[in-house]
């Protein structure tokens, strides 16, 4: 879960630190200090850098060469252990809230071999030196806020979050013209047309060639465990809206209405925020304007009362209602499977099935 409250340091000052400071008052190299307290030079370095524990023992010899107390230097220790110990525990549940598995499934991060650098590897992802950079970013970057202000419903969404980051990586690396939504609105038609192409080959290449000519960046990433969404809208950069789907449902009839269900954002919506479709809380506003604004366009309304007349055993006119209306059967049925006239059991070998393995 998303913590947006104040977060503490992720750095910490070993008593190494303090140590350091009155060997420069004292005139002390390490050589000397290591010699004073009887230690191996390699040991007494350890102990600047925090890396050995310091003890009763060394406090002793500690207050002995520079006059401060013992429980200085234990209360000195137990404060930046407890600190180390903190920061350990905020950042193996910040991991552990990732989806590392599919990460590195999907090639997002290399494989690791220890916790640590796992842990190294995801702020490298979400290009952040440290947790706390994450929550920085998550509550002051525009499209971030947006996203984290669209979350009170749910309880999990650093998958989600996962999947929006790797879009905008591949989405910053692509050049496109000035964003126009004059542009995007005279497409509709030609991206209509798409829909009755069945090869995944033939129609992204396609949709993503027709969107760039608009300044749309499109954007087919799969979703990792934990992330439910369709599709989703987002400005990632200023005046560059970005357009992601995941093939989710691996079916023409979703994918074609997720697509115009996220351009009917572009058209009638404002561009400040991350629109973010899985579970679509249909009561909001947007939404339902969205969802009309791909059911007009896939189906307009002048031929909803012939295609209604289907049924299980009624089909054929389904084919040739496809053919009249410049869209794949598949769209059709999706239409009627929606409206509960045709069961979401039956006539499915109308749908175009895609491959995950096409996708990836």
């Amino acid at each position: 879960m998303i913590v947006t409250q104040d977060f503490n340091p992720d750095w910490v000052s070993p008593p190494g630190d303090t140590i350091i400071d009155l060997m420069d008052e004292h005139g002390l190299s390490d050589e000397q200090l290591s010699r004073k307290m009887g230690l191996p030079l390699p040991k007494g370095q350890k102990l600047l850098k925090g890396e050995i524990c310091l003890d009763e023992v060394i406090a002793t010899k500690l207050q002995d060469i520079f006059n401060v107390s013992i429980s200085f230097w234990l209360k000195r220790e137990m404060a930046y252990r407890s600190q180390v110990a903190y920061i350990n525990n905020v950042n193996d549940e910040w991991l552990a809230s990732l989806p590392v598995k599919d990460m590195t499934k999907l090639g997002w991060i290399a494989k690791c071999s220890s916790k640590e650098l796992k842990l190294k590897k995801c702020l490298e992802f979400f290009d952040i030196n440290s947790v706390r950079d994450f929550y920085d970013k998550i509550n002051t970057e525009a499209p971030l806020v947006a996203f984290r202000k669209s979350l009170s419903f749910k309880t999990e969404p650093m998958a989600d979050l996962a999947w929006l980051t790797r879009a905008a990586q591949i989405s910053k690396q692509r050049d496109h013209v000035a964003w126009s939504k004059e542009k995007l609105k005279s497409l509709i038609p030609e991206i209509r047309k798409l829909t009755t192409e069945p090869k995944l080959s033939t129609f992204i290449p396609a949709l993503e060639q027709k969107l760039a000519s608009a300044g749309v960046s499109f954007v087919v990433l799969p979703t990792p465990a934990g992330c439910r969404a369709s599709g989703a809208t987002c400005f990632f950069e200023y005046n560059k809206p970005t357009v992601i789907v995941s093939f989710r449902y691996l079916t023409d009839d979703h994918f074609w209405f997720t697509l115009f269900h996220e351009l009917g954002h572009l058209i009638l919506h404002d561009e400040l925020s991350v629109r973010l479709e899985g579970d679509i809380d249909v009561s909001n506003k947007d939404e339902q304007e969205a969802n009309r604004f791909a059911a007009d366009t896939l189906i307009p309304c002048e031929f909803r009362k012939q295609l209604e007349n289907c049924s299980v055993k009624n089909w054929k006119p389904i084919l040739r209602i496809a053919r009249k209306i410049g869209v794949s059967k598949g769209i059709c049925l999706g239409y009627l499977q929606h409206r509960e006239i045709i069961p979401y059991t039956h006539l499915n070998k109308f749908k175009v099935r895609y491959k995950k393995e096409d996708i990836i």
